[in-house]
């Protein structure tokens, strides 16, 4: 009998271990759906009952406190117990109302938009890890929301800045809560149904991507906000956000953005030479070149433009990407070497953004399709520049180092814009 057991055991474990590497084998899919993957891609517009819940999110520790401190005012036993409990549901209300992340929330759940001072990479990631908890890792979602006083105004034309007249809140109804009753908008109409019904009927023939800013009342008569609004080829549009799933965290995939509009956040530092960056306002990119065409001169120059701090300390694929174009590299033909030499590209998380030690860089490296022909003033894309290598790191700059050399009769000119790094 044991023999019997023994060679059954083992016919059972072959059998077995057969079906295993067959299935591995030749369904090799089957641990997937083990582990099934819902990694999404969608969008997402804000409505304004989402304000509301992402108030309610932060809100929560301290409105769960004060109900549990109601419940333990309605089993008091004493009346000192009663006194002490009324005293720390005054103090948690107190807080509820003053602390600045609660009244920030409070603001938010009241007004149903954001700003420059409540930026939407703050807020909505809360709401995002309510509504799509089970996606996972590196999915992205675009969500469209309501921006007010934001967004860049100086390249929208005149004519496509538009002010509200009191002829156009009547045309949009005047009865209870709708805006020609008071002339004015106010937090509990849905101000972009309106604005898109009315940009629909002013701009009938708006192709898609067009842009529009309207100014507008609201609250009262004396307080003006605008929003910019941009045409998706249906309906008028807010501001929107991309948002990835990395580390478990709902992030903006936009980490910076910089030299669109002037110089910003970014520091000009000239460590050799009189020349210095400099932003030209005309066609918007920040200029460096160690010539000067009044004297016909070459100058010898270091100078270095350097990124504000980055948080990297959660991110885990950065990128970097800028527009450019450099000429007048070198005393004769252009010289892809003497360009490549004198324009590059740096990272450090050691810089304090005023002073420049070489040893706390490291060179990046600008793909060679990134870099200009030298030939012409045609800007081209510097192609992604991979920033992983400074993954989960603080502090993190990047900046742009121009040399020119008066002895060898090289000092070209480069011109930089659109910088943007992004979490991919």
């Amino acid at each position: 009998m044991k023999k019997i057991y023994f060679i059954i055991s083992l016919a059972l474990t072959v059998l077995f271990t057969s079906c295993e590497d067959y299935n591995a084998k030749n369904f090799p899919e089957l641990d997937l759906e083990a582990n099934p993957v819902n990694v999404v891609t969608i969008g997402y517009d804000m409505t304004a009952a989402d304000f509301t819940t992402i108030a309610t999110i932060i809100k929560k520790p301290i409105t769960d406190s004060i109900a549990a401190r109601k419940i333990d005012l309605a089993n008091a036993k004493t009346k000192a117990d009663s006194t002490a409990i009324n005293t720390e549901i005054t103090r948690l209300n107190n807080r509820l109302s003053n602390a600045l992340v609660y009244a920030n929330a409070t603001k938010i759940d009241q007004n149903k938009f954001f700003d420059d001072n409540l930026k939407a990479k703050d807020f909505i990631p809360y709401l995002l890890n309510q509504k799509f908890i089970y996606v996972d890792a590196n999915s992205s979602i675009k969500v469209t929301y309501d921006l007010v006083n934001s967004s860049d105004t100086t390249s929208i034309s005149t004519a496509n800045k538009i002010v509200l007249t009191d002829a156009d809140y009547l045309q949009m109804g005047s009865a209870t809560n709708q805006p020609g009753k008071s002339l004015y908008f106010t937090p509990a109409m849905n101000i972009m149904y309106y604005l898109n019904l009315y940009l629909k009927s002013k701009c009938p023939y708006a192709a898609a991507n067009e842009v529009r800013m309207v100014r507008y009342k609201f609250n009262s008569a004396s307080i003006i906000q605008y929003r910019v609004l941009t045409f998706n080829g249906t309906d008028w549009k807010c501001a929107n956000s991309q948002f990835a799933l990395k580390k478990g965290l709902w992030q903006d995939i936009l980490i910076l953005k910089g030299l669109n509009e002037g110089i910003g956040d970014f520091k000009a530092i000239s460590v050799v030479g009189d020349q210095i960056w400099e932003w030209n306002i005309l066609y918007k990119y920040m200029l460096m070149t160690g010539y000067v065409s009044s004297s016909k001169s070459y100058f010898n120059n270091e100078d270095w433009l350097v990124s504000p701090a980055m948080n990297f300390t959660e991110r885990v694929n950065p990128w970097l990407n800028f527009t450019h174009v450099g000429r007048y590299f070198n005393a004769g033909a252009p010289n892809p070497d003497a360009m490549k030499k004198a324009i590059t590209v740096w990272i450090s998380n050691k810089c304090d953004g005023v002073t420049i030690n070489s040893a706390d860089w490291t060179q990046l490296t600008i793909p060679a399709a990134g870099y200009p022909s030298g030939l012409n003033w045609t800007f081209i894309p510097s192609t992604g520049i991979d920033l992983s290598s400074f993954a989960g790191k603080s502090n993190v700059r990047i900046a742009f180092k121009y040399l020119s050399s008066a002895p060898d009769g090289a000092a070209g000119s480069w011109e930089i814009k659109n910088v943007i790094i992004t979490e991919e």
